[in-house]
């Protein structure tokens, strides 16, 4: 958000400055019009005090404005958390929350949590998961050597309804907060990971693109390179042909491909005998001797050539 948006210093910061200072002036006049020196206040003297009271005012609503815009700049420039995020953090804080009560009330030493809730900025990780996971089981196992009975006695195997249908059975509001809390970080944690691996499947799917459409992009500036330099030899063949029929079956067989190539390439496009010149002024004319001769030139002007 800029400046502009959050306050208008041209607009709304005058109209609010002028509000201000009016509302000032007309409290002292009405308290002034109660004494009988209520003339005094347009003295020279009184004008002056006016006006650096003005000033000093401007100076202190200015500086509050500032505050105020640096405030609301950094709260638009935190990030916020998605909604799988904000959903696990949450059932986090009242887990930690309730766990910490219970050990409070009983003059425990309360547990050393590891995991924070910036730690799920800007989105769930999997390294993040585990520590989350220890910070997990190591509450729980706590809650099993409070409440022996009956929190140890529960298999945390069980399903989330046998959960749910378990915290129902306490009468101690954290304790129950906290069973509760358990089944919700599970399930929020398994949320984040789903979310998780599907962006990081669209990501490699993305990057395995990209890397697709730079192999082609690079495979295109190889054959028109080589498309180039035929044609600056003037071969009677169609060398954008000969090049794309070459480059399509190189990737499958880039070794017999490239052996052709610089042996026999009028097997990727034939050689157009109308664009061979006779030799001796036209005397002789061209034979099918002449396309073998021309074929093998290919061949060996492509196995020579570095591009």
């Amino acid at each position: 958000m800029s400046d502009e948006e959050i306050f208008s210093e041209g607009d709304d910061f005058e109209k609010l400055l002028n509000s201000f200072i009016n509302t000032k002036l007309d409290d002292e006049e009405e308290e002034n019009d109660d004494s009988a020196d209520a003339t005094a206040k347009y003295s020279p003297e009184a004008q002056a005090e006016n006006e650096e009271a003005d000033k000093l005012f401007e100076q202190e609503l200015t500086s509050t404005f500032n505050e105020a815009r640096t405030v609301i700049q950094d709260e638009e420039s935190k990030p916020e958390l998605k909604s799988e995020e904000s959903e696990l953090a949450q059932a986090f804080i009242n887990y930690q929350t309730s766990i910490n009560k219970l050990c409070t009330d009983r003059n425990m030493q309360t547990p050393l949590w590891n995991f924070v809730i910036e730690d799920l900025y800007p989105n769930y990780k999997p390294s993040v998961g585990v520590v989350l996971a220890n910070d997990l089981v190591s509450g729980w196992t706590l809650l099993c050597n409070l409440f022996p009975d009956n929190v140890g006695k529960f298999s945390v195997n069980s399903s989330d309804e046998e959960f749910l249908n378990f915290a129902e059975t306490l009468r101690d509001q954290d304790l129950q907060l906290a069973v509760i809390s358990y089944v919700e970080i599970l399930i929020d944690m398994e949320s984040c990971e789903l979310t998780y691996q599907a962006k990081l499947l669209k990501y490699q799917e993305k990057h395995i693109k990209k890397i697709m459409y730079e192999e082609y992009l690079a495979r295109k500036e190889r054959q028109n390179k080589f498309i180039e330099a035929l044609k600056t030899k003037d071969f009677p063949i169609d060398a954008e042909r000969l090049v794309s029929n070459y480059f399509r079956v190189a990737q499958k067989d880039i070794d017999g491909a490239y052996k052709a190539l610089t042996t026999n390439p009028a097997i990727f496009a034939p050689i157009d005998f109308k664009k061979i010149k006779p030799r001796f002024f036209g005397l002789v004319k061209v034979t099918p001797k002449d396309g073998i001769r021309v074929n093998l030139e290919i061949g060996n002007f492509m196995k020579k050539l570095k591009v």
